[in-house]
């Protein structure tokens, strides 16, 4: 499965660029294997969500290896090695998304990666009409409002995989994702709560909190650092959902949380790399899309861009 020789190369393409996440086109003309080192540094730290539009997809990461049809999906991740492979002209659709943006809406987003669980099949066929509607209305024009629809996709995308079947799988990281479950609500219940500590959070559960700090470890932040981007997020859809200013920054920064709202700016705009006001102002621009193209013309519309693959044995 490993062919050192070959590897992945840049080539022209048309990537659509939706604020913080990037849509792209593809189409394998061969049989090669597409090798992928792990990512360097925090801007290049994302996930990618895969989907053959036609054809098959053959895909490899951490000791899992597996197979997609079409309108099918699998995460990976960019920090990691990982492989996929794919028929000849296979048609693929690639969702870059950045880490912290999806470890701030799904419990224990590694456990997902490599189709570890299978996917619910209605929402599945929803996010990917959603992605493939994107693309097509997108195609030629910037969308006019670019990080409040990133922020849309995000939070389906993270329902669509979050909604995958666990049932199967019984061991302690599933039971360790179902506490992180009642966690995560209990936080995103009380986001409005200037005092909600860790230690709020921790006897919540009834656990003790040394051991909410480990669960939070799983995905490498802290419960501090995930309550503020959960707020921040909370804040963004206030502020692209309030274009008439009924709600002005200072109350939407008490809103979610924050009890200084100079902390509450200079946090939204390293975040976001916009003022709260900014984030507003988008949201009042007037979107002028296009219909969707009919089905049979969609691969002739979308930016595309050759990819190396080589098909991959998938476990069986």
């Amino acid at each position: 499965m490993h062919h050192p020789a070959i590897r992945t190369r840049p080539a022209a393409s048309r990537p659509i660029h939706i604020g913080r996440l990037t849509l792209e086109i593809t189409q394998a003309e061969g049989e090669r294997v597409s090798h992928c080192e792990p990512a360097k540094g925090a801007g290049e730290a994302c996930y990618m969500l895969l989907v053959p539009l036609s054809g098959r997809l053959h895909y490899a990461q951490a000791g899992r290896t597996g197979s997609v049809g079409a309108g099918e999906y699998v995460l990976l991740s960019q920090m990691e090695f990982h492989e996929f492979a794919a028929q000849a002209n296979t048609t693929l659709m690639i969702l870059r998304i950045p880490v912290l943006e999806l470890r701030g809406r799904l419990t224990s987003v590694d456990d997902h990666i490599g189709r570890r669980f299978g996917a619910n099949v209605q929402m599945t066929r929803l996010m990917v009409d959603l992605l493939r509607s994107v693309a097509e209305v997108f195609v030629d024009c910037p969308p006019p409002n670019p990080e409040a629809l990133a922020t849309e996709i995000f939070s389906f995308v993270a329902l669509a995989i979050g909604a995958e079947d666990r049932g199967s799988t019984v061991d302690v990281r599933n039971a360790r994702y179902h506490l992180r479950r009642r966690i995560f609500e209990f936080i995103e219940k009380n986001l409005g709560d200037q005092e909600l500590t860790p230690r709020k959070i921790a006897a919540s559960s009834r656990i003790s909190l040394s051991y909410l700090y480990s669960l939070f470890n799983d995905d490498d932040t802290t419960v501090s650092q995930f309550m503020q981007l959960r707020r921040l997020q909370r804040a963004y859809e206030l502020l692209v959902a309030d274009p008439g200013g009924r709600l002005t920054v200072s109350e939407i920064a008490y809103q979610v949380g924050f009890k200084n709202v100079s902390h509450f700016s200079r946090s939204f705009s390293r975040q976001f790399s916009m003022a709260p006001r900014d984030a507003r102002r988008s949201a009042q621009e007037t979107p002028e899309l296009k219909m969707p193209l009919p089905a049979v013309e969609t691969q002739e519309r979308l930016p595309r861009r050759g990819f190396t693959a080589h098909t991959l044995q998938a476990s069986p």
